[in-house]
C-alpha cells in the first residue's frame, strides 16, 4: 500500500512517507502553547503529574528561582512515586558553565532519588582531544551543542526551542506544541536514549571512550537505525488502520550534520521546492544564518511566496553580552542585510518580505514554518523544534523537530492564531537592513566566522 495524503492540498507533499516514520493522531491531541509563562506552568504540572517518566533533552537548565522550584516539584513528584523515572540530556559545555550550573543543580536532585535518575552530558566530538583544553569556556561551545529540546511525561512529548531556563519562561518568545500519543512519545525517548549512550554518564566512573571516527559511525549507524524501525513500524499501522478519526500527521525530524543525519534540512529544503505557486511559507528563526543552500532554494527554485521572520537586534539574546558575544546582534543584522541584497538584486521583493519581531523587554526565539496552500487563509502544515535554519543547525549542532499536518480546521485556525501572534510584534525592515550601520570589527568577524553562527 502507498502512503499518501488524500487530500489535495496536501499531495505535493506525498514523499514526506519516504523520509521518515508518520505519527497520525487526532486534532484534539495538539495543545499549542504560545506564551513563555504558559510553557513554564505546564511543565510544572506535568512534571508533578507524571506517573511512569518525565525526559527532559535541553541546551541547560537554568539556576534561578523558576527552575529551582521546577526542579523541586520533580523531586516531590519522585520521592511519592518510587517507579517514576527522569531522565535529563544536556549539552556538556554548557551545562557545566560556571561553579553553579545545569549539572550541580541536577546533582543535588539525583542525590535524593538516584536509582530513579539518570543525568547525561553530550560533548561534541570536535572537542575531542586537544580542542577542550585550548578553546576557552563559552567559547568551545561555537563547535557544537546538544541543542535538542524535547519534554516528555508519560505518552505526551512538548516539542519546543526553548531551553529550561528563567528566560525562556518569562520574556523570551518561543514556539510549544506539545502532543499526546505514546508512539510519537516513545520515538522521542528513543532518540534521546541514543544521544544518551554516547555522552557523559554524570554518575558512571567507567564510561566508555570512544575514538571520534568510531563516534561519528557508531551514533549514524544507531540514529538511521531508529528511523528505519520506527519507518518500517509506522508503515504497517497506517496501512492496516482504518481509523477515520485521525486528521493530522507527525512526522519527526533529526538533523545531526556532524554524524551525516541531514532529515531536517532536506525536508525544509523539499518543502521550500514542493509548495506550489500561490501558497504562503511564513518563516521563523530566532537567529538569521540561512545556509548556502536554504538561500539557493529560496530564490531559485521555490514559487510560493516566503516571509521571513528574525529578531530584530533588540530583541535577540545578546544584546548587551559582555565582550565579543555583544556583537552577535549586529553579526546575524548583517548577515540578513546580505540576504536581502540578493532579493532586491534578483528582482525578488514582491515575493520574499523579511520582518524583523521587536517588542519592548523581549527576546525572540522562536522559529520554524508554517504552510498556506493556494487560495487558503489558514496553514496546512507548521515544522516546530529546536533548529534555526542556521548554519551551526545544520552543521554541527544536534537538533529534533517535527513536521505536522493537518485537515482539521480547528488546528488549522489555532496554527494560525500561533502565527499571527508572533507577527503582532514585527515589522517590514528591507529599507531598515540596507541603511544600518554595523561596526567594522564585526563586518570582519562574520567574514572570516558566519559558519559558526
Amino acid at each position: 500500500m502507498s502512503l499518501r495524503f488524500k487530500s489535495t492540498e496536501l499531495q505535493c507533499f506525498n514523499w514526506f512517507y519516504n523520509i521518515s516514520p508518520c505519527f497520525p493522531v487526532n486534532s484534539s491531541k495538539v495543545n499549542i502553547i504560545t506564551d513563555p509563562g504558559k510553557f513554564y506552568d505546564t511543565l510544572c504540572e506535568r512534571f508533578k503529574n507524571a506517573n511512569r517518566r518525565i525526559s527532559v533533552a535541553s541546551l541547560y537548565i537554568g539556576t534561578g528561582d523558576l527552575e529551582k522550584k521546577l526542579l523541586d516539584i520533580t523531586r516531590e513528584n519522585l520521592m511519592s512515586n518510587k517507579t517514576l523515572k527522569l531522565d535529563v540530556l544536556l549539552d556538556y559545555q554548557r551545562g557545566t558553565r560556571g561553579e553553579v550550573n545545569s549539572r550541580s543543580m541536577v546533582q543535588e536532585l539525583v542525590k535524593v532519588a538516584q536509582d530513579q535518575c539518570k543525568l547525561s552530558l553530550y560533548q561534541t566530538p570536535r572537542l575531542q582531544g586537544s580542542w577542550s583544553k585550548l578553546l576557552p569556556a563559552r567559547y568551545n561551545e561555537i563547535l557544537g551543542l546538544q541543542h535538542m529540546k524535547l519534554y516528555i511525561t508519560d505518552d505526551s512529548i512538548l516539542l519546543s526551542g526553548a531551553n529550561c531556563s528563567n528566560d525562556y519562561f518569562q520574556k523570551r518568545q518561543d514556539r510549544y506544541i506539545e502532543i499526546e500519543d505514546v508512539d510519537l512519545a516513545n520515538f522521542y525517548q528513543e532518540l534521546i536514549d541514543e544521544v544518551t549512550k554516547f555522552s557523559k554518564q554524570d554518575c558512571s566512573k567507567n564510561e566508555t571512550q570512544y575514538s571520534k571516527e568510531t563516534l561519528i559511525k557508531d551514533v549514524n549507524k544507531n540514529i538511521v537505525s531508529l528511523i528505519d524501525k520506527w519507518k518500517k513500524k509506522q508503515t504497517v499501522k497506517l496501512s492496516s488502520a482504518n481509523d477515520g478519526t485521525k486528521d493530522t500527521w507527525v512526522f519527526p525530524l533529526i538533523q545531526m550534520g556532524e554524524f551525516d543525519i541531514t532529515q531536517d534540512e532536506d525536508a525544509t529544503c523539499n518543502i521550500l521546492s514542493s509548495a506550489p505557486k500561490g501558497s504562503y511559507l511564513r518563516l521563523a528563526t530566532g537567529y538569521f544564518n540561512l545556509t548556502e543552500n536554504y538561500a539557493n532554494t529560496l530564490l531559485k527554485i521555490c514559487k510560493a511566496n516566503i516571509s521571513l521572520l528574525m529578531a530584530h537586534p533588540n530583541a535577540n539574546g545578546f544584546l548587551g553580552a559582555a565582550g565579543p558575544a555583544g556583537g552577535i546582534p549586529h553579526a546575524y543584522s548583517l548577515i540578513a542585510q546580505k540576504f536581502w541584497e540578493r532579493v532586491v538584486d534578483t528582482n525578488q521583493a514582491s515575493r520574499i518580505l523579511m520582518l524583523e519581531y521587536e517588542r519592548p523587554e523581549w527576546t525572540f526565539h522562536a522559529k520554524g514554518l508554517w504552510y498556506y496552500p493556494p487560495g487558503s487563509s489558514r496553514p496546512w502544515a507548521t515544522v516546530i523544534g529546536s533548529a534555526n535554519l542556521g548554519e551551526r543547525s545544520v552543521k554541527r549542532d544536534l537538533e529534533a523537530q517535527a513536521a505536522i499536518f493537518t485537515i482539521s480546521p480547528q488546528l488549522q485556525e489555532r496554527l494560525h492564531k500561533e502565527c499571527e501572534m508572533l507577527h503582532r510584534h514585527a515589522a517590514e525592515c528591507g529599507a531598515a537592513l540596507q541603511s544600518r550601520q554595523t561596526p567594522l570589527w564585526v563586518q570582519a568577524t562574520v567574514s572570516l566566522f558566519r559558519t559558526y553562527f
